[in-house]
């Protein structure tokens, strides 16, 4: 039975594309966020890379070709402007033996050239509007997005609303109903929760064994100078560089990153990561590393969430007390399993969030309103409860959930 009512706890990037997947099936959802604003923390950069990193036709490289194309589609639907969202295309270079053996390999599956193209040095160098020295993918439809604005477009539907400055510390079930708290008083019910607060997922009261990690990083942001306003398109080493925004700024501006460390847990920001992101342009361009190393004017720290397999946490919830207490038989039936009716996931994106998030929130609303599963592959490799049945042996089941 379709639910009519859904709570969810996550103002980002997740929950917000799973609030609108609900909506617009005609479910009243109500958004919980901890923050002033939605699209505040790991979503709340200043733009959002759209591209897949594909290796080869792996799961992993499938399920970002996947994600990326359906993602791609539905934001052209919702006729954001160009301040919201740029389809200027990337360039991913070959800039070392490794990267350039990638590409390649990826280049010999012989995608359509309006999904990717292998380029050489000279056609690389045309597409960007600057000289790049080394063969590339170029994806001519990757795109850079607003991530506050497309936040709140995809909310903006009559069927939600959102409750901003809610610590939400407690999450029951009870008597067929979900009921959350915000420092232990009880502020909503609902049919159904839908968990979507990325790193705080462990804070709500319950016992989850979910192998989640929390990844710093830190993009800087870059004045544009007369050369690299020349900059045409995204271009990715092992950083990226956006071409110059002039939306807020006369002057223009690049964004240039982005770290990675889950030891340092800092969210002020920090020179060191600065300078790694400026020496990232040394393989990318040299003379744009020249053009733009004291041009830093600032920048942004968050924490991404992502899975010790690098795959979202997505689907219906187990109950891992009761899955602890009394494990299932390796033949156990789906149907069978201490299932908690009701309780969803949709977190653990890492650094591209905006190509895998909406792409979750559409399979998960599927899921939600019994609706036949377009991509029931990807479903079982995010199962959300693969860890916990893996670590109790139960791998086929983990596999086929």
């Amino acid at each position: 039975m379709l639910p009519k009512t859904a709570i969810i706890i996550g103002g980002g990037i997740a929950g917000c594309a799973t609030a609108h997947a609900l909506a617009i099936r005609g479910i009243q959802v109500t958004l919980f966020e901890r923050n002033a604003t939605i699209a505040n923390e790991a979503s709340g950069n200043p733009q959002a890379m759209l591209y897949p990193r594909i290796s080869g036709d792996d799961d992993a490289s499938q399920f970002a070709l996947a994600s990326y194309l359906y993602s791609l589609d539905f934001l052209k639907s919702l006729n954001l402007n160009s301040a919201e969202l740029n389809t200027c295309g990337m360039l991913q270079l070959g800039f070392n033996p490794r990267e350039l053996a990638r590409i390649q390999k990826v280049a010999a599956l012989n995608y359509a050239e309006n999904i990717v193209k292998y380029v050489n040095a000279n056609e690389a160098s045309a597409i960007a509007g600057i000289t790049l020295s080394h063969e590339a993918l170029y994806f001519p439809n990757a795109a850079w997005v607003n991530p506050q604005q497309l936040c709140q477009r995809l909310t903006s539907h009559e069927n939600i609303s959102i409750k901003t400055l809610t610590n939400i510390n407690n999450l029951l079930k009870n008597n067929n109903l979900f009921e959350i708290y915000d420092n232990d008083k009880l502020i909503e019910k609902s049919d159904i929760a839908i968990i979507a607060n990325a790193n705080e997922a462990q804070n709500l009261g319950l016992d989850l064994y979910l192998k989640t990690e929390a990844v710093r990083g830190q993009v800087s942001m870059l004045t544009a100078t007369d050369a690299s306003q020349h900059l045409k398109t995204i271009v990715c080493s092992d950083g990226y560089l956006s071409p110059a925004d002039f939306t807020n700024t006369g002057h223009g501006q690049h964004c240039l990153g982005a770290t990675f460390s889950t030891e340092n847990t800092s969210t002020k920001l920090d020179e060191d990561d600065h300078l790694s992101n400026i020496n990232r342009l040394k393989c990318i361009s040299t003379p744009l590393f020249e053009s733009l190393q004291h041009n830093i004017t600032g920048g942004r720290v968050s924490f991404r969430c992502t899975s010790f397999d690098y795959f979202p946490l997505l689907g219906e919830l187990l109950d891992h007390t009761l899955l602890k207490t009394k494990p299932p038989r390796p033949n156990a039936k789906q149907e069978t399993l201490p299932w908690v009716k009701g309780l969803y996931i949709n977190l653990a994106h890492g650094s591209r969030g905006f190509t895998s998030a909406p792409y979750c929130a559409e399979l998960l609303a599927q899921m939600i309103c019994g609706e036949p599963s377009t991509s029931p592959e990807f479903v079982s490799l995010c199962n959300p409860n693969r860890f916990a049945l893996r670590k109790l042996g139960l791998k086929r089941l983990a596999r086929m959930i």
